[in-house]
């Protein structure tokens, strides 16, 4: 059975635009055009799957437009080239064999309908290609040289939109004729189909006056007033129901935090930049006294598998050896701009967490687990995790010694309401940490403690550890096009820790730390 795929051509650089971003990245009604356009075809009955092709410097940002729009018709990431053509022959070679129909559409008409792709694809049942127009309302002239060559008839004439789509083997068939042609010149994908395969012919439903392609500055601010125009369109349809329609959302804990999530999502690079800043400085610190660090978790995985953030991480994490924390905090409050504060529980005593955190006064950070009755700095930051030794125990002993230590050390260490319960949990997890303490002690005077590395037995929630010889000696990785310090061994280091690493999560379980956060709060530092 034939299958529809929609291919959105996101790969232009929008110069026209003057932007300093290519214009499908630019926003529209509180989201990328790109996303429109991507959601237009995603949530579209008729449409089986959909690739976006994009210029491979844009691949992560695009990666994460895609995991956040969360859409599973969503299947393919493809590199364009230079020109259009070379976009839609990497889609074209992507399905190549297969029994698809292919539909090509610029990710710069964000408000194509689901009535056009309706057409287009019942279109697609009777002819091997389609085009998509509406008629022109301006008489059009042909010219050379300055002067008027022709007036066609108006009649005749028609604006050209997308999609445009095609049966796989037609259009393969075409590019294969294009590009055995020493003369050939980039057009349309239309264009092409009627040059090299002049028997086919192109059948053409009707376009959307409101379908309009970014072009110009000025096309945003239309965008914008047409897509309004739309849905107060489609909220009127159903008379005595449109408030409740226009409702509906916020009937639902997601659906009120829809505001919030928008503002993360659209302001989250912003937040990975600050967070980089912090790390650049921290960086810097400890290369100029020697103090060792490295990239942990998932700053380290996005080093490796994305070759900086993860697309949708908002937190950076580095490992140091606990010897070093104490000269780290030392010299980081005399050496590191004013705005940057080392937070432990030594210089902020409010603070629970057996970690140190560089923050960034000048913004703020709201998690899950924040206490806003206790006044411990809030501003964006980078963990830093204290490592050291660990006796050389069988894995599982080791792992169960661990874990159960740091699990009733942060049960002990929550804020509890007064109640039998607590007593007994006070009683329970009070024995448990105590003789687990104990244990791991003991461990540590009569087994040696040369192989294994890992967290302080407070802040090793998952009970991993690693060879020493994984760590040491330090080696380097990029990370968002930057050197910092890493693992000798990443590959084992990260399989330590994660497993098979390089498949990504699921993609309700691609989201970051902070309920919300604002990056700079005043103009100076």
């Amino acid at each position: 059975m034939t299958r529809y795929i929609g291919i959105i051509l996101a790969g232009g650089s929008g110069s026209r635009m003057g932007s300093d971003k290519p214009k499908q990245y630019l926003t529209l009604a509180g989201r990328t055009v790109l996303e429109h356009s991507i959601e237009a075809f995603a949530t579209h009955p008729l449409i089986d799957e959909v690739a976006v092709v994009v210029a491979p410097a844009w691949h992560d940002t695009v990666q994460g437009i895609i995991d956040r729009c969360g859409h599973a018709k969503v299947k393919r990431l493809l590199h364009g080239g230079k020109e259009r053509t070379d976009s839609s022959l990497a889609a074209i070679r992507a399905y190549e064999g297969q029994d698809v129909c292919l539909l090509f559409h610029d990710a710069a008409r964000p408000l194509v309908t689901a009535r056009c792709i309706s057409d287009v694809c019942r279109a697609l049942q009777s002819h091997e290609a389609v085009a998509t127009g509406i008629a022109s309302v301006d008489t059009l002239m042909q010219t050379e040289n300055g002067c008027i060559k022709a007036v066609p008839p108006r009649s005749q004439m028609q604006r050209m939109q997308t999609p445009q789509a095609f049966r796989l083997s037609t259009i393969a068939e075409a590019y294969r004729l294009a590009l055995a042609d020493p003369h050939f010149a980039a057009t349309d994908d239309c264009g092409i189909v009627m040059r090299y395969l002049p028997h086919v012919p192109i059948a053409v439903v009707e376009g959307d006056a409101c379908a309009l392609k970014l072009t110009f500055p000025d096309d945003l601010l239309t965008l914008e007033r047409l897509l309004a125009t739309r849905q107060a369109a489609e909220a009127s349809q159903s008379p005595g129901t449109a408030a409740t329609t226009s409702q509906q959302p916020n009937l639902t804990a997601e659906g009120r935090n829809r505001y919030v999530r928008r503002y993360h999502q659209e302001h989250l690079r912003a937040m990975q930049e600050a967070e980089l800043d912090i790390l650049r400085h921290v960086a810097a610190l400890c290369r100029r006294h020697g103090i060792a660090y490295w990239l942990d978790s998932g700053t380290l995985l996005g080093a490796i598998r994305h070759g900086g953030f993860i697309p949708w991480d908002d937190d950076i994490d580095i490992c140091m050896p606990l010897t070093d924390v104490p000269r780290f905090i030392e010299v980081a409050q005399r050496e590191l701009p004013p705005h940057l504060f080392v937070q432990a529980p030594q210089t902020d005593p409010s603070m629970r967490l057996p970690i140190c955190k560089v923050r960034n006064l000048n913004s703020l950070i709201v998690e899950g687990g924040d206490d806003f009755s206790r006044p411990y700095a809030k501003g964006l930051y980078i963990d830093i995790f204290p490592m050291l030794p660990w006796p050389t125990l069988p894995y599982k002993l080791s792992k169960r010694l661990a874990k159960g230590y740091c699990r009733a050390n942060a049960i002990l260490q929550a804020q509890h309401t007064y109640s039998w319960r607590s007593v007994a949990e006070l009683f329970y997890f009070g024995t448990k940490r105590a003789l687990l303490g104990a244990a791991w002690r003991l461990a540590c005077i009569v087994r040696p403690s040369d192989k294994f590395y890992s967290n302080t037995l407070n802040n090793s929630g998952n009970g991993n550890r690693h060879l020493r010889s994984t760590i040491f000696p330090l080696g380097t990785v990029q990370f968002e096009g930057e050197t910092f310090s890493a693992p000798a061994d990443c590959d084992t280091y990260l399989r330590d820790l994660f497993g098979e690493y390089h498949t990504l999560p699921p993609v309700e379980a691609r989201q970051g730390h902070a309920t919300f956060f604002a990056t700079r709060l005043t103009a100076n530092n």
